[in-house]
């Protein structure tokens, strides 16, 4: 019996450690019994000599359910495999500035997401806009849980993804509408009232010109609106940052969701309750 012989050596290792216990084992005519991770050692060995412990244990019965397991392994961290026996489901975003606005926004509105963004929710970042990372991620987690939930919430830049390319089972798919989640911060009342309670006020009146300079009069009137421009404009790398700099303030990326948490109920648009209530019925959660 052993415990990991794999650990901590070279895949090459491995695979050599486990070849000459096998031959060992043969010629001593004894049996092998070994707890391991290693994919190597996994793929090494016939499935029904496999007896896996995700879920309740249970033999393999073929190459593709290795295939899920070694999959599992290469995908998914131990914190991944404690939250996905205990969460319902998984939201994938872009990053975690898009966790971060959904939070505040979902305890501006007092939406019913409110309590599950509160309670750690299960979460894993899209690394950009590759929505591949998320399929990936999820068949992994499925393999260990088939009846997890999922739900991945793409950018606006990602519009000419076809469904296809990005759904798998169980994965629901959600798009904004704007450019990116950032976008949704653009209502110029919430952004002026949001530097006026941090900024000098001799600066305020700058960064008030920079957003009437910059915004179209559509947008500018009636910001709830998502507009051609809003569609277009990747508010994170060029409107916002340029704007905190007028103000003379240092607020980068990860800090957008201060404004958020300032914006009243009146000024947030519509979609984002629409994509609140996506999110909640993608992972089967209640009201309460």
């Amino acid at each position: 019996m052993l415990d990991e012989p794999d650990a901590h050596l070279h895949v090459i290792l491995q695979k050599q450690i486990y070849d000459r216990l096998r031959r060992i084992a043969a010629e001593r005519s004894c049996q092998l019994i070994i707890a391991t991770h290693s994919e190597v050692l996994i793929d090494d060995t016939d499935p029904e000599m496999i007896l896996s412990f995700f879920r309740q244990p249970h033999r393999l019965v073929g190459s593709g359910e290795r295939d899920q397991v070694t999959q599992a392994l290469r995908r998914l961290t131990a914190m991944d495999l404690l939250r996905a026996e205990a969460s319902p489901g998984i939201l994938y975003v872009e990053g975690e500035s898009d966790l971060n606005l959904l939070a505040a926004w979902a305890r501006v509105l007092k939406h019913p997401l409110h309590q599950w963004f509160a309670n750690h929710p299960f979460w894993h970042a899209n690394q950009g806009r590759h929505p591949n990372e998320a399929r990936g991620h999820f068949f992994a987690l499925r393999a260990i849980r088939p009846q997890m939930r999922g739900v991945l919430l793409l950018d606006g830049d990602n519009r000419r993804l076809s469904e296809h390319e990005v759904r798998a089972d169980g994965l629901e798919v959600l798009r904004w509408e704007r450019y990116e989640s950032e976008g949704y911060l653009v209502h110029p009342t919430a952004l002026l009232r949001f530097i006026q309670s941090r900024a000098l006020p001799l600066f305020c009146p700058e960064a008030e010109r920079y957003l009437r300079d910059e915004l179209p009069p559509a947008v500018y009137r009636d910001p709830l609106q998502t507009t051609d421009y809003l569609r277009a404009t990747p508010a994170s790398k060029a409107l916002l940052p340029k704007f905190f700099e007028a103000a003379q303030l240092e607020i980068g990326k990860k800090g957008f969701y201060l404004v958020a948490e300032q914006m009243r109920p009146d000024e947030i648009s519509p979609e984002i309750r629409e994509r609140l209530d996506g999110i909640r019925r993608a992972l089967g959660l209640s009201d309460g």
